[in-house]
């Protein structure tokens, strides 16, 4: 099993960002079906879950992490770069603010920043996929 796993890291990588890109592209395309169902709950009162607690943070964390922050932490590992950093460390801070600040259902209706987010990364990830394949 273990001359399976090493040596093809770069395919798991790879096979990870398509992941991401469908998820992305997903996200891009059913954005205003999203929106249009945002803006048909009246109110948070209505939500059986509180979007406001600590489980739904950590949750949004974790997924986050998974769906975002890894490939950043990968892309930096892989390629040693300074403007991937600086990219990088752009699109994790205005994550973890959409995160952190746009909990609420109230927010949620009017930002797009998930929205420009999803763009972001799909744009990064499709620029990290082609210098692996370069590479």
């Amino acid at each position: 099993m273990g001359e399976l796993l090493y040596g093809n890291e770069e395919i798991y990588i790879i096979v990870y960002c398509f992941i991401l890109l469908w998820i992305n592209l997903d996200y891009i395309k059913d954005y205003r079906k999203i929106k249009t169902g945002l803006g048909e709950i009246s109110s948070d009162e209505e939500l059986e879950v509180n979007p406001e607690g600590l489980s739904m943070v950590l949750i949004d964390l974790i997924f986050n992490f998974f769906r975002r922050w890894l490939l950043y932490i990968l892309a930096v590992l892989i390629t040693g770069n300074i403007l991937v950093v600086i990219a990088s460390v752009i699109l994790f801070a205005i994550s973890l603010y959409d995160v952190l600040f746009n909990y609420s259902l109230a927010k949620l209706k009017i930002s797009n920043l998930k929205f420009y987010l999803a763009g972001l990364d799909t744009i990064y990830v499709s620029v990290f996929v082609f210098y692996l394949f370069l590479s």
